[in-house]
């Protein structure tokens, strides 16, 4: 009976469904505009007086399905056409609705956030096709083209005080020199200012761009203080190119996402304002804004063409002041874009303003003008034009700073032609330069005294259990003495050892130009004598830093060592780089150190000589770095590096014991995720082929001098594990606030996650293991006879991080713990970490 029942029930329910089926009517039909006829994309149809409706598709068709039996009536809409009213009596196949062009002003719209945002909007529909058709877009996914570009960059201070005017005395004349029209309501000081003039060639087949800038003219500071080159470079990299196009727009070293990126309908939100007519032609003027505002993304509005090509001829974008950002105010980009005779847009020009400051306080602003003319759309470009980096600067460039002021396209403000013999002016009065010294001093720890300067200050003074308390005085020339010609040394005495130390490292150019500056080419020569943690190299900066006497895992055994090492080093222009050297050591263990042989403990070793020959290969393409003499920090963006060494040990030239053969390889990556911050990642790994005593292994914990592959352990002690065969990994993955920024009440403090891991894996030879072989020595051992260092196993020595950045915006707090080999002697499980960290 029950089966009887079921199947009444659902032979109801199925008669039910075909009713209502049958009972729909399906209107299809396109949408045009009355006078050109082309198809009106996202007009909206729906039915009068009733909540049914649709929107057309990126080709004006559109498809309504309805149970309303006819007769009714039709509403279709579109921005910047008059309303239509189509009377449906009775089923049609399809429909033709044509719309007349409204040619009345429309009011601004305002964009109401009371009413629930819907994720499927004609503003989202639209969004999806500038998305869909990016790649038609981009100029530079068409055929060859070249223009030329200018770019005006400057830097300065907002509003400021009226009282340095008068407290600066002789040089407070700068403060005159105001402008007052850039942006209204606010005094901006220019004090820093560069133009340049390059041209630019792009093909798409193969991809290929080359930027050639060929004039620049800009401030100079007193060059004895002050690395000009180095604010042009930080700078430049603050102020990167912007694409609307690009998946990320890069700033003050974030990552913001595009408005048009891929997956920007997930993060952001859409609404259609406007309708705007100019002289290229009729668009939609569209707003977006985050959904969450805590997170990296932007606010502002497109302006998209009404044809088949969702092209963007304008974009405004600007953060929001509840992004996750420090020291920042304001940002606001334009973007200007123009139509060639293909109808693809090109960007005319772009202009970015940064405001720093507090928050209740602007302080410094900087922005960039970008301006590309000139146009060709179809020129002849050989291979040659795209050798070397993508953006060279040629070498007459800075020489060439007339033509900047001859073909400049926009000429300069009074204000801003007056920055130039300002800054001029400045460098050559008294109370300037001595702020300078001061600054530079404080800054880099460097006392200048005209061809010569002293320091670092944070070397002067140090610790160990060797010397007791170290004394060291050091320093270097300058360009002042000459830049074909660099010397460093130092000068140290310990107080308990009553010995002294000494470095000096003369480089001499071999191209003629500055030792200092890219390419380099030069010939250097080091010789050293001081005392050494086992596994360190020879250096100007050797771990001797009073911080570095103070850390917890600070070494304990030392070898007093002499070296010689004579270096060749060449630079390309593709940022490939091959340093040659010859090198030879000889140490001595000293302290509670031993040599002791593997085969006899009654048998010491007095010293461990060796001569070398190395060669380093490194590549890092791209590559944008800050310098000081010969000392370059690379400044990470997407590109890696890569470096590969070898060395080959020579046996019994002037005295060397050993033949081995090393090789070495690493590479650093920056990988920008997106939303989800940035993660640095390092992996090296190398082998070493000999027989050879265990300081001249691989030792992991030593820090060498101004090499970013080096992963040093904040848990592993100095000289706890050696191998001949080995791996590191290091991954720091930042997310910037990501998780934070999701957490009511947490998000506001702005605080930023920070997690990692590092690894090290080794393996030891037979005839390197002192346990086997009786051509070694043996591991030293500390005073209860507990060996300090170890053979791994089969597993990988770990040790994990977690952290919270941006505290009060300065202060980074980690938790590191050591993750295994827990049963070593002397083993600390776990720390916490407090520094400071000043971030964008």
């Amino acid at each position: 009976m029950r089966i009887y029942r079921l199947l009444a029930i659902v032979m109801c329910l199925f008669c039910t469904c075909v009713t209502q089926v049958q009972a729909q009517q399906m209107i299809e039909g396109t949408v045009s505009d009355k006078s050109s006829g082309s198809m009106i994309a996202l007009a909206s149809v729906s039915i009068v007086g009733v909540a049914e409706g649709t929107s057309c598709d990126s080709s004006g068709r559109f498809r309504l399905v309805t149970n309303r039996k006819p007769p009714f009536q039709l509403l279709i809409s579109a921005i910047g056409y008059k309303d239509a009213i189509v009377d449906y009596k009775t089923a049609q196949h399809h429909l033709r609705v044509e719309l007349e062009n409204n040619e009345q002003v429309i009011d601004a719209v305002e964009i109401s956030r009371k009413v629930k945002y819907k994720n499927r909007n004609p503003a989202v529909d639209l969004i999806q096709q500038v998305i869909k058709n990016k790649r038609l877009n981009r100029l530079e996914n068409q055929a060859p083209l070249s223009f030329k570009q200018y770019d005006k960059l400057q830097f300065g201070m907002v509003n400021p005080p009226q009282g340095y005017k008068k407290g600066l005395g002789p040089i407070g004349f700068v403060f005159d020199n105001v402008d007052t029209t850039t942006l209204p309501g606010k005094k901006l000081l220019t004090i820093f200012m560069q133009e340049q003039l390059s041209d630019v060639y792009s093909k798409n087949s193969p991809k290929a761009f080359k930027k050639r800038v060929k004039s620049i003219k800009q401030t100079d500071f007193d060059p004895r203080y002050i690395n000009n080159h180095n604010i042009q470079s930080y700078l430049s990299y603050l102020f990167q190119d912007v694409e609307i196009y690009d998946e990320n727009i890069f700033m003050i070293n974030k990552l913001f996402l595009s408005p048009i990126a891929n997956n920007a309908p997930v993060f952001y939100k859409y609404y259609i304002t406007d309708t705007v007519q100019t002289a290229e032609g009729r668009f939609i003027q569209l707003a977006f804004e985050p959904r969450n505002k805590t997170d990296l993304l932007l606010s502002g509005k497109l302006q998209i063409t009404m044809d088949d090509r969702f092209a963007v001829q304008l974009a405004e974008l600007r953060t929001n002041k509840e992004s996750n950002l420090n020291w920042v105010n304001d940002v606001k980009i334009e973007l200007i874009y123009r139509p060639n005779q293909q109808r693809h847009m090109f960007l005319e020009k772009s202009h970015v303003n940064i405001i720093f400051g507090t928050g209740k306080r602007d302080a410094v602003y900087g922005q960039k003008t970008s301006l590309n003319y000139d146009y060709d759309f179809s020129p002849t470009l050989t291979d040659d034009v795209f050798t070397g980096a993508p953006t060279e600067v040629l070498p007459s460039a800075k020489q060439n700073d007339g033509l900047v002021a001859q073909q400049r396209p926009i000429q300069l403000s009074p204000v801003e032609g007056r920055v130039y013999s300002n800054i001029d002016s400045l460098n050559n009065n008294r109370t300037f330069k001595t702020m300078l010294a001061v600054g530079y001093l404080l800054g880099l720890g460097y006392y200048p005294a005209g061809p010569v300067e002293f320091g670092p200050l944070e070397y002067v003074y140090s610790r160990n259990n060797i010397e007791g308390n170290r004394i060291r005085i050091g320093g270097r020339t300058t360009a002042a003495l000459s830049e074909k010609v660099f010397i460093e040394g130092y000068l140290a005495y310990g107080m308990r050892d009553r010995a002294f130390k000494y470095f000096v490292r003369p480089s001499v150019s071999l191209n003629g130009e500055s030792v200092a500056k890219f390419p380099a080419h030069y010939i250097q020569a080091a010789v050293q004598r001081d005392i050494f943690d086992p596994g360190r190299n020879l250096g100007f900066r050797k771990g001797d830093s009073f911080f570095q006497s103070i850390r917890r895992n600070r070494p304990t055994k030392w070898m007093d060592t002499e070296a010689y090492q004579l270096t060749h080093l060449i630079e390309f222009g593709n940022h490939i780089s091959l340093s040659s050297s010859v090198i030879h050591h000889q140490r001595r263990a000293i302290g509670d150190l031993r040599f002791i042989s593997s085969s006899d403990a009654a048998v010491s070793m007095p010293e461990i000589n060796t001569n070398e020959l190395q060669f380093i290969l490194r590549w890092a393409p791209n590559e944008k770095f800050y310098y000081r003499n010969l000392s370059r920090n690379t400044i990470i963006e997407k590109y890696p590096v890569f470096n590969l060494q070898y060395n080959r040990g020579l046996d019994g030239f002037r005295g060397g014991d050993y033949a081995f053969d090393a090789l070495r390889a690493s590479v650093s990556k920056r990988f920008f995720l997106k939303q989800l911050g940035f993660a640095d990642f390092t992996l090296a790994g190398g082998k070493i082929w000999g027989t050879l005593p265990y300081p001249l292994l691989e030792i992991p914990d030593v820090f060498r001098e101004e090499d970013r592959h080096v992963i040093d352990f904040t848990l592993m002690r100095s000289t706890e594990f050696v191998a001949d065969e080995y791996v590191r990994l290091s991954v720091e993955h930042k997310l910037e606030g990501f998780i934070f920024n999701k957490i009511p009440l947490i998000k506001r403090l702005n605080l930023r996650e920070i997690w990692g891991v590092k690894m090290f894996y080794g393996k030891l030879a037979d005839n390197n293991n002192p346990y086997v072989s009786d051509d070694v020595i043996r591991f030293d051992q500390n005073a209860e006879g507990q060996t300090l260092t170890h053979v791994m196993d089969k597993s990988p020595y770990w040790e994990g991080k977690v952290g919270i950045d941006n505290i009060f915006r300065i202060l980074r707090v980690e938790y590191v713990k050591r993750l295994n080999y827990l049963d070593l002697p002397d083993v600390q499980r776990d720390a916490y970490r407090v520094s400071v960290h000043f971030n964008f």
